[in-house]
């Protein structure tokens, strides 16, 4: 395996574990009420996806020649990661300390996802050549 196959995977691992957090830190806010209920179920949704990507991510970067379907999939998913913030975002007004956590936290997730768009991307390139 190569050195970016390598860090591909890890920031894969990387999104699925904090997919895993997002997903149950929206579920335990949205239920203690230190966010919106339907805050607490998109924060949640980001973090299914997040995970879900995370690990057909690793199993995808096990595979270099199967590395540009990890592009087409990554983009989609920084997409609706980026909507599911505007939401969250939109619905919480960030007035208080649980919303700006969970903003941030929802946050990292398309920032990861876009990392690992630009690094697949790059090793698709390679190759193809």
């Amino acid at each position: 395996m190569s050195s970016e196959a390598k860090r591909v995977k890890l920031l894969t691992l990387a999104e699925m574990f904090l997919g895993l957090i997002v997903l149950v830190g929206g579920i335990v806010a949205a239920v203690m009420g230190l966010l919106d209920l339907t805050a607490g179920i998109v924060l949640a949704a980001e973090g299914i996806v997040g995970l879900l990507f995370g690990a057909r991510g690793a199993l995808i970067a096990n595979v270099p020649a199967r590395i540009g379907k990890l592009v087409r999939i990554a983009l989609v998913v920084v997409l609706i990661q980026i909507a599911c913030c505007v939401v969250v975002g939109y619905i919480t007004g960030a007035d208080e300390q649980p919303e700006i956590v969970a903003i941030v936290g929802g946050a990292l997730l398309p920032i990861i996802s876009f990392v690992i768009m630009v690094l697949s991307r790059g090793m698709a390139k390679r190759a193809e050549r």
